[in-house]
């Protein structure tokens, strides 16, 4: 039995094993975010080499305003430069791919999954052991691409659709070899010093890839990583996108959680009671407020509105207030601090 005298790490990891706690941890996967906090531009952290120190100040920066119980660790990005591809990092925005890897397929058999570990990943990981070193009161959460998603920083997304419908034997060996990448990186970023390791899984997307492909491909890589984490003594996250609640896609549902992990986050346009249906009892539940509409324009009653409703439905459920997604430079601070406030204010009344 767990009581409420746990510091944030210890709520989080309780949480995500399904243990006793009155508290609901609040977990924000601040990816760039943090960059605003400092008002820090970005290709400051990601000039000719990646800046450790200055990553891990602005993760803390943010905790500092927000008081979350769970960070990322460090400001993310892609490393495709360690395979050829090409990621652009304007000053006051975000990272994006401006040239995929393996657009031509040829290219891969040039690269090793390994090569993943670059100076990008190192200078990533120096972050992770910074905030950890800091603050060992919090938790910490790695994040890394499912599947599909990493296949899709290698090839782009369309040209991988295509490769679903007209070169299926092409599509699994872009997938294959995203798995293998994906053990690599999580293994390295995670390894002592890491709760958790959370799937992001934007194009593991059934609504996208259709139901037989995010079986066979999505969730076939999210079971062999799932018991690899396992293996290391970690927790797993794992956040599809699309839907999982309604009455047709409920199998699916099941089977994601069949993979073992030990948290589903639901992303927008689900009813989070007809996920709890699902997750109860089988694994801790995640997800919250929309990110690309209430939290992103408000209004302040709107975010308070929203998160009490979540918080009403699922805190007595294991339950790890988020939002729907991943949190980057641009969103209000001032519209997150009303989130997180509310969340505060929940946790004080319980």
């Amino acid at each position: 039995m767990f009581t409420d005298n746990m510091d944030s790490r210890e709520l989080f990891v309780s949480t995500l094993r399904r243990q006793q706690s009155s508290k609901v941890p609040l977990m924000l996967r601040d990816l760039t975010l943090g960059l605003d906090a400092l008002n820090v531009p970005t290709d400051a952290v990601f000039s000719d080499t990646y800046d450790s120190e200055l990553s891990a100040r602005c993760v803390l920066a943010l905790q500092d305003m927000m008081g979350n119980d769970v960070t990322m660790g460090c400001i993310s990005t892609y490393g495709l430069e360690a395979f050829g591809g090409v990621t652009k990092y304007p000053s006051d925005g975000i990272p994006y791919v401006s040239g995929h890897p393996f657009a031509d397929i040829d290219r891969m058999d040039a690269y090793q999954p390994s090569d993943i570990v670059s100076d990008l990943l190192r200078g990533m990981r120096r972050s992770c052991e910074i905030v950890r070193d800091r603050r060992p009161d919090l938790g910490l959460c790695v994040n890394v691409p499912g599947p599909m998603t990493m296949a899709g920083f290698f090839r782009g997304v369309e040209t991988l659709m295509m490769d679903l419908i007209e070169n299926p034997d092409i599509s699994k060996r872009i997938v294959d070899f995203s798995v293998d990448t994906i053990s690599e990186e999580m293994g390295f970023l995670s390894k002592d010093i890491a709760d958790a390791v959370f799937l992001a899984s934007a194009t593991d997307n059934p609504d996208m890839i259709g139901d037989s492909e995010y079986v066979g491909l999505s969730l076939k890589g999210i079971e062999r990583l799932n018991r690899e984490i396992h293996e290391d003594g970690l927790l797993s996250i794992y956040h599809p996108h699309g839907v999982f609640c309604t009455d047709d896609r409920v199998d699916l549902l099941k089977a994601s959680i069949d993979t073992g992990v030990d948290g589903f986050q639901f992303a927008e346009g689900n009813d989070s009671l007809g996920i709890l249906d699902q997750c109860e009892g089988r694994c801790a539940i995640l997800g919250g407020v929309n990110a690309y509409s209430t939290l992103l324009l408000g209004p302040d009653r709107r975010i308070v509105r929203d998160t009490n409703r979540f918080l009403n439905d699922l805190a007595d459920h294991h339950y790890i207030m988020t939002c729907s997604c991943s949190i980057n430079r641009g969103l209000s601070l001032d519209n997150l601090k009303v989130m997180s406030d509310t969340v505060h204010a929940f946790n004080e009344g319980r």
